[in-house]
């Protein structure tokens, strides 16, 4: 366990904290408060959407670090972690034995959709979160610790949306289990809590929110999202299972209890992309909480495929299974860069563009973009690059235009300096 753990450090810690960038400034903004005694406004605001967990996460880390990202990307790593570990211990309440409690954790951890965007992009811990409070409530439910279950998910709700869904996961459970059903009950009206303090605040509604955002039952839309949502949540596992089964010489043959797992980490997929499998925008993000349950699930046939092996061949598995782990490592790394190139762009336009901004008494800044970079401030910033400035300068008067060549509008009348990005360095015109 601890080479897989230290595996995933490696995979991940070159990249970590590099830089804020798009929504990050947003959140950051928007969950300022001036003391610890207002933080309980946050839980009043919306950024479009409802998260003030998350928005509690960024005040708290900005009382920390500031606007250094490698801070963020430490509470990133922190909330990975705690996933990880809380994977296992719910795969152990379930009744799994240690060593497949902790191969669940890492099957979910090294899935190359989603874990990468949710750690090192900042404004992924949303993902993080979730999952974290939506594993302790399902562990508290699975305990019969019903009242802890209830705050639990109230919490998850409190950090995303598809935690609405949480209690039909675990309203399937009860039913594969013959648990009783009232017990669902209360995390039931934890969604209608959380629906009306939501509407309290004007956050988008399936009626007000961007048309990417707009549920759809366009049918096309539908069969493209769940083979895209499958890939990203199952092809791992899958692979998993398939070379564990091809290695093992031996095809799964689940017993009962290991059927039992196939069903509760199905009913966790199913249900955890109900609501994102109908939405426009696509996201590797989504995949993170459903594929707690295709974990489960690939691992319960992992169990059954070793069921008959002899305890040495288990562990040549085992080696032969860290071997390729460490072989994929540069594969990881790979896909990072899309998450990681971006973020160092990112610090070194502001380290260059802060210091212009707060020396300059005019009130616009003009960017000049460079169309023909991979990584350039359109890709760092994403629209943000205004929030962005104003923050790292800490001019909030501070208007920012971002040009990009060849313009298609005359260049602004009011006075203004004008920087240019190119070859991945900002530079002032004069």
């Amino acid at each position: 366990m601890f080479f897989f753990v230290s595996l995933l450090l490696v995979i991940y810690l070159p990249g970590l904290g590099k830089g804020l960038i798009r929504d990050d400034y947003a959140w950051i903004a928007g969950s300022r408060v001036s003391s610890v005694w207002q933080t309980p406004q946050l839980f009043t605001r919306h950024n479009g959407f409802y998260r003030p967990l998350v928005s509690l996460s960024f005040w708290a880390d900005e009382q920390l670090f500031g606007l250094e990202p490698f801070g963020y990307g430490l509470t990133n790593l922190a909330f990975l972690l705690a996933d990880l570990a809380l994977v296992a211990l719910l795969a152990r309440v379930l009744g799994m034995a240690a060593s497949l409690a902790w191969l669940a954790a890492l099957v979910w951890a090294f899935n190359p959709h989603g874990i990468n965007m949710a750690l090192l992009w900042t404004s992924g811990r949303t993902s993080l979160l979730l999952v974290l409070f939506s594993l302790l409530c399902a562990i508290a439910f699975q305990r019969r610790s019903y009242a802890l279950a209830t705050v639990f998910m109230l919490a998850a709700l409190f950090c995303k949306e598809e935690a609405l869904l949480l209690p039909a996961t675990l309203l399937a459970w009860a039913l594969i289990q013959k648990r009783s059903l009232l017990p669902v009950l209360p995390l039931a009206a934890c969604d209608a809590v959380y629906l009306w303090l939501r509407a309290q605040t004007g956050a988008y509604t399936p009626a007000t929110a961007p048309g990417f955002y707009r549920l759809s039952l366009d049918p096309s839309l539908l069969a493209t999202n769940v083979l895209e949502y499958a890939d990203r949540a199952c092809t791992f596992p899958l692979a998993l299972v398939i070379l564990t089964a091809l290695v093992a010489g031996a095809r799964p043959r689940p017993d009962t209890r290991e059927r039992t797992w196939m069903l509760l980490g199905l009913a966790w997929l199913v249900f955890g992309y109900a609501i994102t499998l109908f939405l426009p925008v696509r996201s590797s993000l989504y995949a993170c909480f459903p594929s707690v349950g295709s974990a489960l699930a690939a691992v319960a046939l992992v169990g059954a495929s070793l069921r008959g092996l002899s305890e040495r061949a288990q562990q040549r598995l085992l080696v032969a299974a860290g071997a390729l782990a460490l072989l994929l490592v540069p594969v990881y790394w790979n896909r990072n860069a899309r998450w990681v190139e971006p973020a160092r762009v990112a610090t070194r336009v502001l380290e260059t563009a802060a210091p212009i901004a707060r020396a300059s008494r005019e009130e616009l800044l003009v960017f000049e973009d460079d169309p023909g970079a991979r990584y350039n401030l359109s890709s760092a910033f994403a629209g943000l690059l205004q929030d962005a400035v104003r923050l790292a300068s800490g001019r909030p008067e501070l208007r920012v235009r971002l040009e990009t060549p060849p313009l298609e509008t005359a260049p602004p009348a009011e006075a203004h300096k004008r920087l240019r990005f190119r070859g991945g360095v900002l530079e002032e015109v004069r």
